[in-house]
């Protein structure tokens, strides 16, 4: 456990180190309208270091680790097994990329698996720890929402408690069901399908609708399935921040690990030979998307820089690069997400350069992973603008 605790956290150095900073990200080291910009504008220095300033994203993922493997036990039994569910979990996809990018989806995992440990071990604590999740983020009316519905199950007057909890987080942070309704159902199944990976994906879907029609049901699976059910019947109406549902669906992995095992140790060694290939694909498949996640850059051997899934997190520090070898520290970009990255890497703004659609004047080069790619940089008689174009 020891040795994989220090594999993963090499693995995710090795993505926060690599990957320029983010719009979203540069807009949470900037502005403070969220908690998230007291967390990591500490850790902005004059020297642009996309790792340091993911420090304290790191630190929590890997802490999610720790207490996942805390947790694991109440569900499964075998050590070989709550390794699998370890495994899984810190594999997903959507887990790798939230621990390697300034988000909120890592901190929301690291107080649910606190609940989830508090109800197993101090459950008297638990509506007094509710209070602090109400007033710390809007994601958890989710958690209220299927802690609520996990108590009616049990026919437990409490469940009055964390619905009136899920009401007073709706009146607290609001709920946009305004628009013209629109069905993004297939959208928000390709995005789970992402942070999941597709055969995943299937498989934990599978794994819902099985508990929910035929096993008995636990607060992880409330957890997990309520917030999976959830998310697809509002997104049939409207479209959805999946950040807000995603963190409690992953920590279901653990479930996902103990259904297989269910149907796979009731059956005879012979008859076991497909759940094996199955299984084996299933991992396969994952372990493929996460080097490909990791390890992206090798995707600009194969297509275009605007192709790439990770472009906007590459083009602000390219461009920066480029604008310092042409001895420009400061520009306007047009763009505020754009100004923000460039403001990262030290590139200031100031009217003097710009960024411009025009076509004339000498050529310069953005550097992305294996490639390069020309950028007109212009010159006026009263100003001087760096072409934009697209890539």
């Amino acid at each position: 456990m020891t040795l994989y605790f220090l594999f993963y956290a090499l693995f995710l150095i090795i993505g926060a180190s690599t990957l320029g900073i983010g719009p979203k990200e540069a807009e949470y080291i900037y502005t403070a309208h969220h908690w998230l910009h007291y967390i990591v504008a500490p850790f902005v220095s004059k020297n642009p270091n996309e790792f340091i300033v993911r420090l304290p994203i790191v630190c929590i993922s890997l802490l999610n680790l720790a207490l996942y493997a805390k947790i694991a036990p109440y569900y499964l039994k075998r050590k070989e097994d709550r390794f699998l569910a370890l495994f899984i979990y810190s594999m997903l996809p959507g887990v790798i990329a939230t621990s390697v990018l300034i988000n909120k989806a890592p901190i929301i995992i690291f107080l649910t698996l606190i609940f989830i440990y508090m109800y197993h071990k101090y459950v008297k604590w638990l509506p007094y720890f509710s209070l602090v999740l109400l007033l710390f983020d809007q994601s958890f009316a989710i958690l209220f929402l299927a802690v609520s519905t996990f108590y009616w199950y049990k026919k437990e007057k409490i469940a009055l408690y964390y619905f009136l909890l899920f009401v007073m987080s709706l009146w607290i942070y609001g709920f946009d069901v305004g628009g013209k309704p629109k069905n993004y159902f297939l959208d928000t199944i390709a995005v789970l399908a992402a942070i999941f990976s597709p055969l995943v994906f299937l498989y934990y879907f599978y794994t819902v609708y099985r508990i929910l029609v035929k096993e008995k049901k636990n607060l992880l699976w409330f957890l997990s399935g309520v917030s999976f059910l959830f998310a697809l019947v509002l997104s049939f109406r409207q479209k959805i921040d999946l950040i807000n549902f995603a963190p409690f669906m992953v920590v279901g992995a653990v479930l996902m690990v103990r259904t297989f095992y269910a149907s796979y140790r009731v059956r005879l060694e012979k008859y076991r030979k497909r759940l094996k290939i199955a299984f084996f694909i299933v991992i396969f498949s994952l372990i493929l998307n996460d080097f490909f996640l990791i390890f992206n850059q090798t995707l600009f051997i194969f297509e275009e820089p605007k192709h790439h899934f990770a472009y906007k997190y590459y083009f602000a520090k390219s461009l920066a690069n480029a604008l310092y070898q042409n001895n420009i520290s400061c520009i306007d970009a047009k763009d505020e997400d754009l100004q923000l990255q460039l403001r990262f890497y030290g590139i200031q703004h100031c009217r003097q350069y710009s960024l411009s659609p025009f076509k004339s004047g000498i050529s310069i080069e953005l550097d992305f992973p294996f490639g390069k790619k020309e950028v007109e940089f212009v010159t006026n008689s009263y100003k001087k603008t760096v072409e934009q174009i697209e890539m």
